[in-house]
């Protein structure tokens, strides 16, 4: 068995050239046959991530001690309790999660004051900036 020497590596390396993916190649080398006896390939579509991220930062300062709460339906939130949001500054608070589908939800001072106006909704993917009132 002979091994590459170290020249011969670095002279393929120099020669290689980038290929750039096209759909039309992706279709084309996903529909070639194996040359592995008993293995199929077979055409797969290009995924998007499983669970997009929810962004919700609130922009307000609540008073040294305090804290902010976010209560809601999906994407693992409740309406019972409360999941405290980080806080970034003085006055931007955020929580990020993973979903599948949309969220309904309200923030909370200390998670016991609602904050005024109705439910809000957020899709994966979004990222929303609030400035709620209690």
């Amino acid at each position: 068995m002979q091994f590459c020497q170290s020249e011969q590596i670095e002279t393929a390396i120099e020669n290689m050239k980038p290929v750039k993916a096209t759909k039309r190649t992706i279709k084309t080398l996903a529909t070639k046959t194996s040359t592995t006896p008993g293995v199929e390939l077979k055409p797969i579509q290009p995924t998007r991530s499983l669970n997009p991220e929810i962004t919700i930062e609130a922009k307000i300062d609540v008073g040294f001690g305090n804290n902010l709460f976010l209560r809601g339906q999906g994407g693992g939130l409740s309406w019972e309790r409360g999941i405290p949001l980080k806080c970034v500054d003085g006055q931007t608070w955020q929580w990020s999660g993973k979903v599948q589908d949309k969220v309904k939800f309200k923030l909370l001072l200390n998670d016991s004051v609602w904050a005024h106006g109705e439910d809000l909704v957020a899709a994966p993917g979004q990222r929303l900036q609030i400035t709620p009132a209690f």
